[in-house]
């Protein structure tokens, strides 16, 4: 499986954002411990790898090596920090697909501005992807951003980054970031979860609710 394939597909759909707000506003949800980590023995589970959401009331469950999912991963420089040329923004990418295929796809992007343009760099890699909640983009480049991207059946791109995601409800957290031991895909593993919505580039949004993901991470 060629993984540096996705590069195009992915590097095509973060360009031309546009921005709008989302008005709802419900409480803050509480700090979150995701549950899949390890099964009974204690040993991290590979292949278990998947993303799952409720997306406008409807049970989307990606599952790497099911039904001909695949879980894939890019690391990539995506140019200078904002007003700041000597800092780069990092970008890591877990994506749940069907090779050659655009439809019914899900891209949780991961973003940094880092002190050099280093891809393998683990302390600048590190440096991106710390535990904790990670404001949904477009906040300031200078700081850790997340972005999720939702391919539907029609080939419509959603993302949360077309629209303003500023809402209590809105939110996401990487929860966990371990070692790769089982297999030569990637460096990491990450998990997280996510709330919020997807725009697309008319306006129109859906509903994200209890978003998870365990996927492949760093290059």
């Amino acid at each position: 499986m060629n993984i540096k394939g996705i590069s195009g597909l992915i590097s095509l759909f973060i360009s031309g954002l546009i921005f709008v707000s989302s008005c709802e506003s419900e409480e803050a949800l509480p700090a979150y411990q995701n549950p899949n980590q390890s099964d009974t023995s204690g040993n991290n589970i590979v292949v278990d790898l998947f993303v799952s959401a409720s997306i406008d009331n409807i049970p989307v469950n990606y599952v790497n090596g099911v039904s001909a999912y695949s879980n894939w991963t890019l690391s990539e420089q995506e140019g200078f920090c904002t007003n700041d040329p000597n800092h780069f923004i990092q970008s890591h990418v877990t994506a749940f697909i069907i090779p050659e295929r655009l439809e019914e796809s899900i891209y949780v992007d991961i973003r940094g501005c880092v002190n050099n343009d280093s891809m393998t760099d683990i302390n600048i890699i590190d440096s991106v992807l710390v535990v904790g909640p990670i404001p949904y983009y477009p906040k300031s480049k200078d700081n850790r951003t997340a972005i999720v991207k939702y391919i539907d059946q029609d080939s419509v791109l959603w993302s949360t980054a077309f629209g303003g995601n500023n809402s209590s409800f809105s939110r996401f957290e990487l929860s966990a970031v371990v070692e790769n031991n089982r297999d030569d895909f990637s460096e990491k593993i990450a998990f997280g979860k996510f709330d919020g919505y997807f725009y697309n580039g008319k306006g129109d949004s859906l509903k994200i609710k209890g978003g998870q993901f365990k996927g492949r991470i760093v290059q």
